[in-house]
């Protein structure tokens, strides 16, 4: 019979003790949430794919952690194979990764007679639990929600073109059944086009189940800006994208440092609103990959959403952030959030912690702003393929207030195409990559 263990001793075992649960495995903090927002993380992987835990783990230390909705999001494969056995290696060698013997070894602690295991020789075997086995087992109504969840990972000339998709139970035809990162090779197709195929794909499956769907492109920064911002204007289908998600190992051109994920968003949200198409809204994830063990680089519960939500179903939630009604955050809470449209008002109230300091900027690009842009050529390096990079004028995603406190509001000016706020904290983000914040950020989504 298996012994019955909190949760706090269940993220001991995994590594993630008490004093983690303090710096790396940040809960959320402040006092009591406010009601109506749910946090959730919709960029995790497991061993179905390239993470290095098995599914129970990676659901219990969210879950543990405060999280309200997760959604595990393995590589061109949705976990719904009852069959699914995988090999127990003393190590985990290349990619992607084997379950490792310390790994297994954990996990049959934890969950003893609920793991299942078959010999093929001398060599053990151990079955990945699916979805709905996991929905059954961790979600509760009202509290935690495990939703669907499938990264689409493709490689075209070199550039990587990820995109997740949320409350969908199956993979797409065009990666279903392949490898866990599919290398495209289509003459005269773009990295645009190939995001517009993807959107019309997840499209597709969405209106054929009934099921309203989530579509955001994944960490344009990585590996090394490999997403620019003329891909995303020119798919208008895609209303989401990651403003955080880890970093990048390879720090910014001397002559492109004004280009960053803000500037990337901005760039895109004021072409987008010249032509008439939808603005493009921010999620912060975790991307993770390592829960045991873990180095600086790479941690739990840097990044996620705040969604102000009616109620903890995928409906609801999906409803939220199609309407913009959430916010992407590395640590700092809002209390509240509100955008007056006959005013054009924006008004942001910080959930403050006791001896923080904070700083709230209202950013926009004006009407008539300049267009152009200036290229700049980086050479491959090691690890990494040449790029060239746009930068946009300075015109683009202008602060045009800026407040010392926890509370500000902006009233929109007539020639502005949009606002949005970000809010940074004075608590040092401890995280190193490039292109992620220096400091517990939080950002508003953009409002017109």
């Amino acid at each position: 019979m298996r012994m019955q263990i909190t949760r706090r001793e269940a993220l001991q075992t995994m590594g993630c003790g008490a004093m983690a649960l303090l710096a790396g495995c940040r809960t959320i903090g402040g006092g009591p949430r406010v009601a109506g927002w749910y946090r959730g993380n919709l960029h995790m992987h497991t061993y179905w794919s390239d993470g290095r835990a098995f599914p129970e783990q990676a659901i219990e230390i969210y879950k543990a952690l405060g999280y309200d909705f997760i959604g595990l999001s393995d590589h061109n494969v949705f976990a719904d194979d009852a069959n699914h056995w995988t090999p127990v290696e003393d190590e985990e060698g290349g990619w992607p990764p084997a379950v490792s013997r310390p790994l297994f070894d954990a996990y049959v602690r934890e969950y003893g007679q609920e793991v299942e295991t078959r010999q093929d020789g001398e060599k053990t075997l151990v079955r990945l639990k699916t979805y709905d086995e996991m929905r059954m087992r961790f979600e509760e109504p009202g509290t935690f929600l495990l939703m669907p969840a499938v990264e689409i990972t493709q490689v075209l000339d070199g550039i990587n073109v990820h995109l997740n998709y949320v409350n969908l139970p199956d993979t797409i035809p065009f990666v279903k059944g392949g490898p866990l990162c599919k290398k495209v090779e289509v003459d005269g197709l773009s990295v645009s086009g190939l995001i517009r195929q993807n959107a019309a794909d997840v499209s597709a499956m969405s209106a054929q189940m009934q099921r309203p769907a989530l579509l955001m492109l994944n960490h344009p920064q990585w590996v090394y800006w490999d997403i620019t911002p003329q891909d995303l204007i020119d798919s208008a289908e895609v209303r989401f994208f990651e403003v955080c998600n880890g970093g990048s190992a390879f720090a910014p051109h001397p002559d492109a440092l004004g280009v960053t994920l803000d500037s990337f968003w901005d760039a895109i949200n004021a072409f987008r609103c010249v032509q008439g198409a939808p603005l493009l809204y921010g999620v912060g994830s975790d991307d993770t990959h390592y829960y045991i063990n873990r180095t600086p680089n790479q941690r739990i519960a840097d990044a996620w959403v705040m969604v102000r939500s009616a109620a903890l179903t995928p409906e609801s939630l999906l409803a939220a952030m199609d309407a913009g009604d959430y916010y992407a955050t590395t640590g700092v809470l809002l209390e509240d959030v509100a955008f007056n449209t006959r005013r054009r008002k924006l008004w942001v109230r910080v959930q403050a912690e006791p001896g923080v300091t904070y700083r709230i900027r209202f950013i926009t690009t004006k009407r008539g702003f300049d267009q152009t842009v200036r290229r700049v050529d980086c050479p491959a390096e090691k690890g990494r393929g040449a790029r060239t990079i746009p930068v946009y004028s300075a015109d683009i995603g202008r602060t045009v207030k800026e407040v010392e406190g926890v509370e500000a509001s902006y009233r929109m000016a007539s020639d502005d195409l949009y606002v949005r706020a970000k809010i940074e904290s004075d608590v040092p983000s401890e995280y190193t990559q490039h292109f992620h914040p220096d400091v517990q950020v939080a950002w508003t989504q953009p409002y017109a």
